[in-house]
């Protein structure tokens, strides 16, 4: 029977991960977001036929989700260069930080005030509105470069999209340390110096040690440049900063990302990299980046398939509550898409590209993994005693991400034609 269920285990492993590759060609091809396919798959595989039990995941679940939070840090630093950031995407800043930003506000005052969710603590909707603040790099940038947008465009949503993965991961854990510290206390009123002092402590040991760790790695990949298996080995050394920063109360997803940006910047930051050849780091940094994707689609294929076993669409009201915030995310993004197409110079014909940047804003990885990161923490620290909002959070959040998606297919297939007619 052991036997049995190893052999049955591995055959539905090798479906969704069947699945998940001809998911990722309808996205590169047809523009259908691979996410839908994914939660749809492990409904079916889950509540729908009952061939997966959630219970077996939930032990395997934290080591997944820490390694995909390392994945989505490690590859959102290679598209951060510093000097270009800084230099020629404000636009891209005001999108990602405006957006987020009003994203998470309107989920928070929709939550407490008209669904009342949690009403003893507005930081509970708070991290609600920081889990579904971002949209998904991965989709996005893959179907925009597909319909002959403006070039502008692409930019934009592109950097925007490595931030506001960036943002989601780090205002949630945020957020989280927050609730954790004032929930240990029994609801005494918490030391605002204290935790601004525990949330500075944090991001500075972060921020140090991803710094150190980023000139570490760049001395071991020019060491061992002519070596095989250098992925296997700067995986490994990325999951110790993890576990090296959160040992000492730090985040370890901030140290990756830091680690990963002083790497990626290698360049415009002499002082530290003075002894190394720029073209063996260059060369070694694409093969990275080309190993990584791989990690982070299998990573992805099954955090999706996880959101959809763990979705209950039995649920009407969680599933009326997740429309409505994918409709709400929509509408306040809007006048930042507008300003944003301003910005970029489109003059009178800013309506189109708004309405692209609008459409593009579905919810993905970054997402699911903290909302199951938000579930094992508490689990971890409280036991069962808010096992009822953790559900909560849960299953809205699987909610607006295949809405979201849903929405980002049929926008962006309705705006194709507009875009040919106004543009060429």
């Amino acid at each position: 029977m052991g036997v049995m269920s190893v052999e049955w285990g591995l055959m539905i492993a090798s479906i969704i991960i069947f699945i998940g590759f001809i998911g990722s060609v309808l996205l590169n091809r047809h523009n259908i977001p691979d996410a839908i396919f994914l939660i749809i798959l492990g409904y079916v595989l889950g509540p729908g036929l009952g061939l997966v039990d959630i219970e077996i995941l939930k032990g395997a679940a934290p080591y997944i989700g820490a390694v995909a939070l390392i994945s989505i840090m490690f590859e959102s630093s290679f598209g951060i260069n510093i000097r270009e950031l800084f230099a020629s995407a404000k636009p891209a800043l005001i999108l990602a930080f405006g957006g987020f930003a009003l994203s998470t506000l309107a989920t928070t005052l929709f939550l407490y005030y008209v669904i009342g969710f949690y009403p003893d603590n507005i930081l509970m909707s708070l991290l609600v509105g920081t889990i579904i603040g971002g949209g998904s790099g991965a989709i996005i940038v893959s179907v925009i470069q597909r319909i002959s947008v403006p070039t502008k465009v692409q930019v934009t949503l592109s950097i925007e999209s490595v931030l506001t993965d960036v943002l989601v991961i780090i205002f949630t854990e945020t957020v989280l340390l927050i609730i954790t510290l004032q929930m240990l206390q029994n609801g005494v009123t918490l030391d605002l110096r204290n935790v601004g002092g525990s949330i500075a402590s944090s991001f500075s040991i972060s921020v140090v040690l991803g710094v150190l760790s980023g000139w570490i790695l760049a001395n071991l990949l020019d060491r061992f440049k002519k070596e095989k298996h250098v992925y296997t080995m700067t995986i490994a050394y990325l999951i110790l900063i993890y576990v090296a920063t959160q040992s000492l109360n730090g985040s370890g997803a901030i140290a990756v990302l830091t680690c990963g940006i002083v790497l990626t910047n290698f360049r415009h930051i002499p002082f530290l990299f003075e002894k190394r050849s720029p073209e063996s780091l260059t060369y070694q940094l694409y093969s990275l980046e080309s190993m990584h994707s791989e990690l982070t689609l299998l990573l992805k294929i099954f955090f999706f398939v996880e959101v959809g076993i763990i979705m209950n669409i039995r649920d009407l009201w969680t599933i009326i509550i997740s429309l409505l915030l994918s409709v709400i995310l929509f509408l306040v993004r809007f006048p930042v898409s507008l300003l944003v197409a301003k910005s970029l110079n489109f003059g009178e014909a800013s309506l189109v590209p708004a309405e692209i940047i609008s459409f593009s804003y579905a919810r993905g990885l970054a997402a699911a993994v903290m909302a199951v990161r938000v579930q094992n923490e508490f689990e971890l620290v409280f036991g069962e005693l808010f096992s009822e909002a953790v559900e909560f959070i849960l299953q809205v959040t699987s909610g607006v991400i295949l809405f979201t998606n849903l929405f980002f297919t049929i926008g962006i297939a309705l705006l194709r034609n507009k875009v040919r007619e106004f543009y060429y």
